[in-house]
């Protein structure tokens, strides 16, 4: 999030002019049935803020990271949910400067219809911690989809009870970090089918009223993240119900200013790998070879650094498969002056950097991404591009505070077009964005997108394109662990092979919904190869189109 050159990040100051808290419009800002995304969300009654600490005027690096969105159907009635991380408040005194949580949110879908805020009822909206990112997973395999939220000196487990209700746990489960942590990420590297937690960590930062930095123009501003060094991530193996402090053991050593991770099994050697990007340091690729320990491979396979061998202020990051070729690509997003990095994975032997090759170069320089999806929106068989961007810095010339979300088309796996017209309304409104993930709330077969701000109401934009035909799975693991994270599913799509991947992490401190969606060519009926975590392949035929089908390992198919 900062200047690789500079040392203090502008955000505001007592004689500059502080932007309005109201985003920019610029253009129309009518919306079209042709639109590929109608924004919902006061229809539907959603009505959620997250609260970045800087109407405090503390000038703390707290306030830059943001919040992000937890898709997760709690209550197991088929339509996906989305739970709010709440942010925090700072304040000033002659004590120093105070770190306080606001609540955070959970809103039920009820059928498409309507979503109604369950957070007291659930007993989530704890506002004990500063809170930024969450994840979704189901630690105690009881079926029910439980919740880490990570925060700043602290981290709440959330255990589902399955009555629509949860029990915070994370004392007695050991799942502790007095850490600034971002984000959590669930995934089984050890393959004993119980779900292991990845926190990611930024910086070692705290508030200290007398540090105070200025920027070029002698005002004063927020200190930028590269005066303060890495923090170490955790990781957490599930022992049983019990998680212990795997960190050393296992190889996770570095410390450097995480933001953004994803878990797959990028190598298609049946286990689990993290792909790590970081806050202007090296990005990380920890590869698993034996379950037991990762290897850190970042530089030797190509995400380290920039195509021109460059550090990044790099924070978003998700996977796809934008050249159909069966292997999982890298997509992550970067600081203004930087381009966003699109990674070729050549047959999981390693990635080559390939933004410039798709014309994916210069399109966002002038912007910062954050949160970020890599998906199919158009049904066309091609993964596209969507990214979330919004400055740290209120004061630059150079690049606006508020700024545009952006979406690129993937034209036959060759190229990249950033669309510049029928998106929607909400692209022509420039927000301080951060947090994003994709969720068919209405279960249509079109994947829509949540939008997280700075102090602004989130967004639940829904995708106009029209399926004429689709299919989305579950995959729920027997002899792997419950949620399927690194198994793959692939269909037959015409001449091609789709395939899609069950990953933790991904985008920006945030969860999509984790069943897989792919578009179907005209067929009665279609058959699915999933490949689960370990290697095992199992193909599920005669799955009927235009429905979700529950693929259970080694159990067969139940549609809902």
């Amino acid at each position: 999030m900062s200047d690789v050159a500079a040392d203090a990040t502008v955000v505001r100051s007592e004689d500059a002019t502080i932007p309005s808290q109201s985003p920019r419009v610029l253009g129309s800002s009518s919306g079209s049935v042709d639109d590929w995304f109608l924004d919902v969300t006061k229809q539907l009654g959603l009505e959620s803020t997250y609260s970045d600490g800087s109407s405090g005027g503390c000038y703390q690096l707290l306030e830059s990271v943001g919040g992000g969105v937890g898709c997760i159907d709690y209550d197991r009635d088929g339509w996906v949910d989305l739970f709010f991380p709440g942010g925090g408040i700072l304040s000033s005194s002659s004590q120093g400067i105070a770190v306080s949580g606001s609540p955070n949110a959970l809103y039920a879908n009820r059928f498409s219809e309507e979503f109604e805020n369950v957070s007291l009822q659930a007993g989530l909206s704890d506002s004990s911690i500063f809170t930024h990112g969450c994840t979704a997973a189901d630690i105690d395999s009881d079926g029910f989809s439980d919740l880490i939220v990570a925060g700043y000196q602290g981290v709440l487990v959330w255990i589902n009870n399955g009555d629509g209700t949860f029990q915070e746990q994370a004392r007695e489960l050991g799942i502790q970090s007095k850490r600034w942590n971002v984000t959590a990420c669930a995934a089984d590297y050890d393959g004993d089918q119980m779900v292991d937690i990845y926190l990611l960590t930024y910086a070692d930062w705290t508030s200290d009223p007398d540090r105070r930095c200025t920027n070029d123009n002698g005002l004063r501003d927020i200190c930028g993240p590269t005066l303060f060094s890495g923090s170490q991530d955790l990781l957490f193996n599930n022992q049983q119900g019990m998680f212990v402090d795997a960190t050393d053991e296992v190889g996770l050593v570095a410390a450097n200013r995480g933001l953004g991770i994803v878990a797959a099994d990028l190598d298609a050697n049946g286990t689990i790998d993290f792909a790590v990007v970081n806050d202007v340091e090296e990005n990380q690729l920890y590869m698993n070879s034996d379950s037991t320990r990762f290897d850190e491979r970042g530089q030797l396979l190509g995400i380290a650094y920039s195509d021109t061998g460059e550090r990044e202020g790099s924070m978003g990051i998700d996977l796809g498969d934008y050249n159909s070729d069966g292997f999982p690509d890298l997509w992550y997003t970067n600081y203004s002056h930087q381009d966003n990095a699109l990674l070729r994975n050549v047959q999981g032997n390693g990635f080559v950097h390939s933004a410039g090759l798709l014309g994916l170069q210069g399109g966002s320089r002038q912007w910062v991404g954050f949160g970020t999806t890599f998906c199919d929106f158009d049904h066309d068989g091609w993964d596209d591009l969507f990214v979330l961007n919004g400055h740290v810095a209120y004061e630059r010339l150079d690049s606006p505070y508020y700024q545009p979300a952006q979406l690129f088309k993937n034209r036959d796996g060759e190229r990249f077009e950033e669309l510049a017209s029928r998106t929607g309304a909400y692209f022509a409104v420039h927000r301080a964005g951060r947090g994003a993930a994709t969720v068919d709330f209405d279960n249509d077969g079109a994947l829509d997108l949540v939008c997280v701000h700075q102090n602004e109401p989130a967004v639940l934009l829904k995708n106009q394109n029209k399926a004429t035909a689709w299919l989305q799975l579950e995959l729920v693991g027997t002899l792997s662990e419950r949620s399927a994270v690194g198994a793959k599913a692939t269909i037959q799509f015409g001449d091609r092979k789709l395939t899609r991947w069950g990953i933790g992490g991904g985008s920006y401190l945030s969860h999509s919904d984790p069943r897989l969606l792919f578009p179907l060519k005209n067929v009665e009926s279609v058959s699915v190869v999933v490949t689960w975590l370990g290697g095992a392949t199992e193909t599920f035929a005669n799955l009927d189109p235009n429905r979700c089908h529950v693929l259970v390992q080694g159990r067969g198919v139940d549609a809902l």
